[in-house]
């Protein structure tokens, strides 16, 4: 994948969150979001794969970080 660096970016403040004692999530939150990390790590890890399902797996990663952020679908962003 060409956006390799981005991805750590995003698969490390992932972490962050969930490291962070502050932060307190309800149990379904807390899934989600290890959810996404097990995904960005999985793309991280694939950045060669340049397979036409990668498009599938951005995509279902945008929607479990819109989930995250309470937009369950997205006729609710326009």
């Amino acid at each position: 994948m060409m956006y390799k660096h981005r991805i750590d970016k995003l698969r490390d403040g992932v972490k962050s969150i969930l490291a962070k004692s502050g932060y307190m999530f309800s149990e379904e939150d807390k899934a989600l979001l290890e959810e996404i990390l097990i995904e960005l790590e999985e793309m991280s890890n694939h950045e060669k794969d340049n397979s036409p399902d990668q498009v599938l797996k951005v995509l279902s990663l945008l929607l479990r970080f819109l989930k995250f952020f309470g937009v369950d679908s997205i006729t609710e962003l326009f």
